[in-house]
């Protein structure tokens, strides 16, 4: 007898996905203030395993040192990095206030030969734009909205911090319940592949991004020494931050150091000089260098990509944007185990190939390469 397959089912199946899809998002968006430090948490109590686990293949004494002190020195590292991060950011900060009166002269120049340069007979005052810009604005309304804003970040960082914690006294057992939930072996088997495959690819990925990020910072503080850009070691910092968001990240990155270069300068050579520049840089890096370090192994769309930019930076904000590349890879790998989804899987995926990674779904679950 020929078999014959029901046309609502390809309808049924899309309507399934839809609703998934728009169930998730609302997920992601109302679930905002308990997921975002969770996801933050998750990815501190990664990194610190990871530089636990190479602290401890240090040899001679690093397979010596006990699983606890591997984490205290991790720890320890973390701490200081983020320590001088804040330094970083706070002694800068007074000696962008020290410099004020000299970019606001060097600004008043600027405006004033484009004024004379267009044509313009009666041109705004430096102070007047100020106080166009500022008007309405109320200063004590603006003091207790930073003030609100530094004690919600502090919450958030206590949050994270406690969620780190239960995290890593949890990993050793997390694995085990959640290959407990199966029903059989191989459905142990299918969440302990997904969970190596999860771990294996965001790492591999944040390793990689972190080696491109760091290469172009590094350029960028060599040029903005030459040029004398104040500030280079901030501007590199903040470059290397920003090299994780896709494609608006490398923007963002050079616009800064290149309009405080006009104000710094107050004449067009250096600021021509340090866009050049560090766009140079950041085409190098990411045309030539990041392609062969990265190769094919996030196996994401470049579409998909800048969609999950969007979206994750609208749900999430910055540290959505920061974190939508692993994310969504994280979402690829779980889509791909599941029938149901796994169209879903096919269309994030850069070639439609994701069976040969790793992704394949188990025989029990009906589908078909």
């Amino acid at each position: 007898m020929p078999e014959f397959k029901d046309p609502q089912i390809p309808v049924l199946r899309l309507a399934a996905i839809v609703a998934l899809a728009i169930m998730l998002g609302w997920v992601l968006w109302v679930g905002r203030p308990i997921l975002l430090p969770l996801v933050m948490a998750l990815l501190l109590a990664f990194v610190l395993t990871e530089l636990a686990i190479w602290i401890g293949s240090i040899r001679p004494l690093g397979p010596r040192l006990p699983g606890w002190l591997r984490y205290v020195i991790a720890l320890a590292i973390v701490a200081v990095v983020i320590w001088g991060l804040a330094r970083l950011v706070t002694v800068n900060i007074g000696n962008v206030v020290a410099a004020l009166p000299t970019y606001q002269s060097n600004l008043e120049g600027v405006l004033l030969s484009l004024y004379e340069r267009f044509g313009i007979e009666e041109p705004p005052t430096l102070a007047s734009i100020r106080d166009e810009i500022f008007r309405g604005i109320s200063l004590q309304g603006l003091v207790r909205g930073v003030l609100t804003q530094v004690t919600t970040g502090f919450g958030t960082v206590v949050i994270v911090l406690t969620y780190m914690a239960f995290l890593l006294l949890e990993q050793r057992t997390f694995a085990r319940k959640l290959t407990r939930l199966a029903d059989d072996e191989a459905g142990a088997e299918r969440i302990a592949a997904t969970l190596h495959e999860i771990n294996d690819r965001v790492g591999r990925y944040l390793v990689l991004k972190a080696t491109v990020s760091l290469l172009v910072g590094a350029g960028s503080w060599i040029v903005m020494i030459l040029i004398g850009i104040d500030f280079a070691g901030f501007w590199a910092v903040l470059i290397f931050l920003l090299n994780f968001v896709p494609y608006i990240g490398s923007f963002v990155g050079v616009l800064f150091p290149t309009v405080l270069a006009a104000v710094q300068f107050a004449a067009p050579g250096p600021f021509l000089t340090a866009l050049v520049a560090l766009t140079a840089v950041q085409v190098v890096v990411g045309s030539f260098v990041e392609p062969r370090l990265m190769g094919r192994s996030l196996n994401l769309s470049p579409l998909v990509v800048l969609l999950s930019l969007s979206v994750w930076g609208s749900l999430w904000g910055i540290v959505g944007a920061l974190l939508c590349v692993p994310m969504t890879v994280v979402l690829l790998i779980i889509f791909a185990r599941f029938e149901v989804t796994r169209p879903v899987a096919i269309l994030l995926s850069q070639d439609g190939r994701i069976a040969g990674e790793g992704a394949r779904p188990a025989e029990g679950d009906g589908a078909s390469d």
